[in-house]
């Protein structure tokens, strides 16, 4: 019996010092591997929503890009519309003239 009852307990010593080297082992091994890889994981995540902040960026710059362009646009069309218009004829100019504030004698001819 006391040889049983020492086997049993040799063996749940060998069987503790098996799972010990393994949380060993998993410790020295494989934390850092998974650290690693949470690190990596972290990066492309952070890469990935500083590139989306970018590409909205982007296009808000864009889009406030072509609404000055179009505005430029209107802009440059009304004054070739304004160019493109006849001069108006002198009696019209004369018309709208204001008469000056002293009465016309034939000396201020």
């Amino acid at each position: 019996m006391r040889v049983a009852v020492a086997m049993v307990i040799i063996f749940g010593v060998v069987v503790f010092a098996i799972v010990l080297i393994g949380l060993l082992w998993a410790i020295v091994l494989l934390v850092p591997f998974y650290a690693h890889v949470g690190i990596a994981v972290y990066l492309i995540w952070r890469s990935n929503r500083r590139k989306a902040e970018l590409e909205a960026l982007v296009v808000r710059d864009v889009e406030r890009q072509r609404l000055f362009n179009e505005q430029e646009m209107r802009a440059w069309n009304s004054s070739l519309d304004d160019d493109r218009q006849e001069p108006p004829r002198p009696e019209e100019v004369s018309r709208y003239q204001p008469a000056p504030p002293w009465p016309r004698t034939s000396e201020d001819r």
